[in-house]
């Protein structure tokens, strides 16, 4: 067992060493139980090699809430694409885990001033276990697409603190942890701090405001008054711990860090973050001050400026070749048919034995967890005769005989293009109105070129579909997330209890270093596979074309220059001298 953390601190200057008295805070802390660093189990993990689990957190992962997770693909309906991408929630779940104790084992061995807490260590690593654990089939899609279908607001880290609550409140996971997290209010405050950890926004002061017009005092009583409205777990003086596991001001947590690399692992597709950013990065991390708001947060070296960059630039990357891949999207979309059509024949027994219907079993937490990827075979194995369930029966037959469609073309665009006239809002809702809107006027200028080239309605009635991807880096269409992030400069030292402060990189550097749009939006088309055939070519051009001209006729598109007319040849005999060159050739 490690026990450095109980030896006195020492200082050693020239040949003398000297022993730093132990006050009675330290003293206090080094009574208390840390985790075990003994690990009660030792699990191989393809990307670190192995994750060790500590007791009593084994408790939690032995929990059917948790084993659930296994159940449930971490990237959805990518394996249908990418086969190897089949990796579940519970392996990235326990990912998250290990990077988390890690990070902060790190920092209460490097900063002890820090008074890192064994209620601090384990509220962080609890909350990096369980964050993903009120996921629902096939992840995103059913907190998006699927939930916006059924007219819901549901988001799942809403039902990831519902079943944190229920897992904590169970009686042997409350005895388990009592020597660390306390009992009673003690616990119950704990608790508190690790849904917080993964649901709230502490860092959102920055949106008061005139806040930039206020004096350093002024903004650290604005930030100090915003703080004690946003969170109760923990005060001020631990604010560093909310950057750890979801950290919603710059997105530099350790859930990116994970997935960044377990999904690229799984898909072979290559990104610019890698295992030694990460090492690099855990090697360079301190806690440092926040030159605007005085409050602790997590920094890097200022050498470490490229390997936090590539954080951000991955995620875009993933989204663009992976997660959002075309044949990816088309599936999804006929995924969520299968769920709308048959969702009301699917019954989930919950509490009090009521039957709740797929579209209903948010409401309640028993039933909610019966719920997992597996409802996809529950739709092909079932012998109803309903005629919903047998639509929802051929969508899905259409995905297992690979009848998705094929992308007769796309444009990429700003979603400021968009957001600055009609009411459409920077989000997935409205990337969703623009594909609906060029759609629309896709069909027009289609039914139009019909009319004049005398095809008989053949492109009138061309079957396709306009979709859309979301391709950010974690923030806004302007903001890279890299500008959000603190670095501290020079060889990091902690001798007089006081973290370093810290600063952001300035405008230079995100001019010379980041591109000009931080997110953009891919609208693509669609269409029957059948428009890959050299019959339909010129087909496939019309649409293109008119995919195009939508796009600026919405305004979504800066026009092209057009090339002018060509102007007849000119007379061979007619000598024109040549202009005069600036810099004659030798």
């Amino acid at each position: 067992m490690d026990r450095s953390w109980y030896r006195p601190i020492q200082h050693v200057e020239g040949t003398r060493r000297k022993f730093k008295s132990v006050s009675l805070e330290e003293e206090s802390l080094r009574s208390m139980n840390w985790l075990n660093l003994e690990p009660k189990h030792i699990i191989n993990d393809n990307v670190y090699g192995s994750v060790k689990v500590p007791s009593p957190i084994d408790k939690i992962i032995d929990t059917a809430e948790f084993q659930r997770l296994r159940n449930l693909k971490q990237t959805g309906l990518v394996y249908r694409v990418y086969p190897n991408c089949e990796h579940s929630r519970f392996v990235h779940s326990l990912g998250t885990f290990s990077l988390a104790y890690t990070l902060v084992d790190k920092l209460r061995h490097n900063q002890p001033s820090l008074n890192i807490t064994p209620a601090d260590h384990t509220c962080v690593a609890v909350a990096a276990l369980l964050h993903d654990v009120g996921h629902g089939p096939f992840s995103h899609l059913f907190d998006g697409e699927f939930a916006k279908r059924c007219g819901s607001s549901f988001k799942h880290e809403d039902m990831s603190i519902r079943i944190i609550r229920s897992i904590m409140s169970k009686d042997d996971i409350r005895e388990s942890f009592k020597d660390i997290l306390g009992q009673g209010k003690d616990y119950d405050d704990n608790v508190q701090f690790i849904t917080e950890l993964i649901s709230s926004k502490p860092f959102e002061f920055k949106n008061i405001e005139s806040f930039e017009s206020l004096s350093n005092q002024q903004k650290r009583d604005a930030v100090k008054e915003e703080w004690v409205s946003a969170v109760s777990g923990r005060g001020p003086e631990k604010s560093f711990l909310y950057d750890i596991v979801s950290n919603s001001d710059n997105g530099h947590d350790v859930d990116k860090m994970d997935y960044l690399l377990r999904d690229s692992k799984a898909s072979g597709v290559a990104i610019t973050f890698s295992d030694q950013s990460l090492s690099r990065l855990l090697d360079h991390v301190r806690v440092v001050t926040d030159p605007i708001s005085g409050l602790k947060r997590i920094g890097y070296s200022e050498k470490c400026q490229k390997e936090v960059q590539s954080i951000g630039d991955s995620r875009q990357e993933l989204h663009s070749k992976v997660y959002q891949h075309k044949a990816v999207r088309f599936i999804e979309a006929l995924m969520v048919d299968a769920l709308i059509k048959a969702g009301p024949l699917l019954e989930y027994k919950g509490s009090n034995n009521d039957l709740f219907p797929l579209s209903r079993v948010t409401e309640d937490v028993e039933a909610y967890i019966k719920t997992s990827d597996f409802v996809e075979q529950e739709i092909l194995n079932s012998s109803s005769p309903d005629r919903r369930m047998i639509e929802a029966q051929q969508s899905l037959q259409k995905i297992q005989r690979r009848e998705i469609g094929c992308k007769v073309g796309s444009f990429e665009m700003s979603p400021k293009n968009a957001t600055q006239s009609g009411g459409i809002e920077n989000n997935e809702m409205g990337a969703t109105e623009v594909s609906k809107k060029v759609e629309e006027r896709m069909r027009q200028i289609l039914k139009a070129i019909d009319e004049i080239e005398g095809l008989g309605g053949k492109l009138a009635n061309v079957n396709f579909t306009v979709m859309h991807s979301v391709l950010g880096r974690g923030l806004d269409e302007k903001t890279h997330p890299i500008e959000r992030q603190l670095f501290y400069r020079g060889k990091p030292k902690d001798s007089d209890g006081q973290p370093m402060e810290g600063f952001y990189v300035d405008e230079d550097y995100v001019v010379n270093n980041c591109p000009r749009m931080a997110t953009k939006w891919e609208i693509f088309v669609m269409g029957d596979r059948c428009l890959k055939d050299e019959d339909n070519a010129d087909l496939v051009k019309y649409i293109s074309k008119a995919l195009r001209d939508a796009g600026e006729a919405e305004k979504f598109l800066t026009p092209r220059k057009r090339s002018p007319p060509q102007e007849e040849s000119p007379d061979p005999n007619c000598f024109v001298p040549a202009k005069r060159r600036l810099f004659p050739t030798k």
